[in-house]
């Protein structure tokens, strides 16, 4: 949605820089939350419509005039948004796909991620994140690790916290930072 100004940076750095890896969980909650932004965009458009019809009733007030011909062009910019967004969506979907190894959901991650449910206070789709991450953690020994969320307040408590520290993966917060550690780790 163009908030992480750095995540571009991210997807082009060189694959034997940095090597990405994804749950695949993670590509259907990216979908999830733009199918959000659609209701939201669609909430939006029908309250526009519904103002428009009653601005347009009153045909002898020049003020509500303008202001139809406003919301008019409010409801064709919120179809382009919603448009852009779903674009940008696939375009990032498609350069994941390209550049990240995508971890599969197994059995063994599914019950890992009911037995994080219970060790932390994670909800269960980040349960399901971090249990996909310490599950492929577990077949890169030696490798440095780190995970990237913008979802910290949750990754940050204290048990999960353990987990990750346990699995040697360090917990970043922002694109930029990890584009920082990966500078730090090729020096």
């Amino acid at each position: 949605m163009g908030q992480d100004l750095k995540a571009d940076a991210l997807l082009s750095s060189s694959k034997a820089d940095v090597r990405l890896v994804l749950p695949s969980v993670c590509l259907m909650e990216a979908i999830s939350a733009f199918d959000w932004k659609r209701i939201e965009r669609n909430r939006l458009k029908d309250e526009l419509d519904k103002q428009l019809l009653q601005l347009q009733r009153s045909i002898n007030v020049q003020t509500a005039q303008q202001l139809a011909t406003e919301l008019a062009q409010a409801d064709l910019t919120n179809t382009r948004l919603l448009s852009d967004l779903f674009q940008r969506l696939d375009d990032y979907v498609m350069r994941v796909a390209d550049r990240a190894e995508l971890i599969p959901i197994s059995a063994d991650v599914v019950r890992h991620e009911a037995r994080i449910v219970h060790e932390t206070e994670l909800d269960r789709d980040d349960a399901l994140i971090l249990a996909s991450i310490l599950s492929h953690s577990e077949n890169q020994p030696g490798a440095k690790k780190a995970f990237l969320t913008g979802d910290i307040k949750d990754f940050l408590k204290q048990p999960v916290r353990v987990l990750l520290n346990n699995a040697g993966i360090k917990l970043l917060s922002s694109t930029e930072n990890a584009l920082g550690w990966t500078l730090e780790r090729t020096e």
